[in-house]
């Protein structure tokens, strides 16, 4: 086999090699379905933490801060964090001492869910976790304070679809935080990066008014937008018996002392 036969394979396999690095690690195989998004993220549950290597005293500037801030004036607050992941935004909250209101994590990753459960178990009566994806989202519409998904969107099958869920069940005069991908990685997306302007447009499209993009995280801004009107808290709203609260949500199972566990739905 001659020499350039030999560059030529070399070439091709660095080639495929570039092209499974991206699509597996750079865009975390949301080119090749939800499934293969979640099954990566179950790889990687027990290390991502690790991973990510967050410090608690930039996640109160970072994360607990701008939430805070949000649901300001409100005595207990009901939160959503869509793909909370192994349960980074409700852990931060929870270690807010001013912090008084719910929160409730969903995600689709069943192993990021454990890890969060293990994180979590100690404010069982204040958190809830739920197995789902987020479109649709199982909740009633105008049904939270605020709402977070943080640097999530660009892995959804379709961000428009999510943030319309995720406007639908918030309250108006509620609040959404999301972020906004940018820099090398965001563009790595190609079609589906989101340049300041298009996500605006979008934000604007979806309804929200005072839209603001922050500086925030590498390769990441956080985007604080509004849900015209004024609404009740949904901390006032009395539940009952229908299952759609928060409390509803979790399953306890203290025979076994595992404190709670996602309660499972399926959806598309």
């Amino acid at each position: 086999m001659s020499g350039y036969a030999w560059l030529g394979i070399l070439l091709g396999l660095l080639l495929f090699g570039g092209v499974l690095y991206w699509l597996l690690i750079t865009t975390e195989g949301v080119y090749l379905g939800r499934r293969m998004v979640v099954w990566l993220y179950d790889l990687a549950a027990k290390e991502y933490d690790n991973l990510k290597a967050y410090d608690p005293r930039d996640e109160r500037l970072l994360v607990a801060r701008p939430v805070l801030r949000a649901v300001r004036g409100l005595p207990e607050p009901v939160i959503l964090d869509v793909a909370t992941g192994t349960g980074r935004v409700p852990l931060d909250l929870m270690r807010e001492p001013s912090f008084r209101g719910r929160v409730v994590g969903l995600d689709d990753s069943r192993k990021m869910l454990a890890v969060a459960m293990e994180k979590l178990a100690p404010f069982a009566e204040r958190v809830a976790l739920l197995r789902h994806p987020a479109v649709p989202l199982p909740f009633p519409d105008e049904h939270f304070d605020a709402v977070t998904c943080l640097e999530a969107l660009e892995f959804f099958p379709s961000d428009k679809a999510a943030l319309r869920e995720m406007v639908r069940v918030l309250r108006p005069g509620g609040t959404l935080l999301t972020t906004r991908r940018c820099g090398w990685e965001g563009k790595a997306f190609l079609h589906r990066y989101r340049s300041q302007a298009d996500m605006e447009a979008l934000l604007e499209e979806l309804g929200l008014a005072e839209i603001q993009f922050h500086v925030w995280e590498i390769n990441y801004e956080l985007v604080t937008v509004r849900k015209p009107g004024h609404g009740h808290s949904a901390g006032q709203v009395d539940y009952g018996k229908d299952g759609r609260g928060p409390r509803r949500l979790l399953h306890q199972d203290k025979a076994e002392g595992h404190g709670f566990r996602p309660e499972e739905k399926t959806g598309e």
